[in-house]
């Protein structure tokens, strides 16, 4: 875009620098995650006669690319962190679908077996208590 930038007799370095940048965290679906709360780049001082005119717009450019570098810089991080919590929950996922409900199932099960067997035993000892107050009573056929 700046083809002038092949004139090495004009010196352009260190033009542009980044000189602060606040990052604070942001909670994204229950993910802390990087955000950008603020960014401030500096321009060198330069004279604007000393100069060609298109240094200008080579500064405008490369105050864009460093935003653009860290912006790049945080999403990565933000998606890093956010690959990370998917892994975990899809680990946790896998725990309760595979493991878990299947082990508290097979002990529902047991506990109504269980339950089944104590209820049978209950009306088995009620009959049985009926049929010996029957006798004591001398009430039999």
């Amino acid at each position: 875009m700046l083809p002038m930038l092949a004139d090495t007799s004009i010196d352009v370095k260190n033009l542009v620098s980044l000189s602060k940048v606040e990052i604070s965290e942001e909670n994204v679906v229950g993910v802390h995650v990087p955000v950008i709360k603020h960014l401030k780049v500096d321009v060198k001082d330069y004279s604007l006669f000393s100069k060609p005119h298109w240094v200008d717009q080579l500064v405008i450019q490369l105050k864009r690319m460093l935003t653009l570098k860290v912006e790049q810089q945080i999403k990565e991080q933000r998606g890093e962190a956010l690959n990370f919590a998917l892994r975990k929950i899809t680990q946790r996922v896998n725990l309760f679908d595979k493991v878990l409900i299947p082990k508290a199932q097979q002990d529902i099960r047991k506990i109504r077996i269980y339950l089944s067997d104590m209820e049978t035993a209950a009306v088995v000892r009620a009959k049985s208590t009926k049929q010996k107050r029957l006798k004591m009573s001398g009430g039999g056929l």
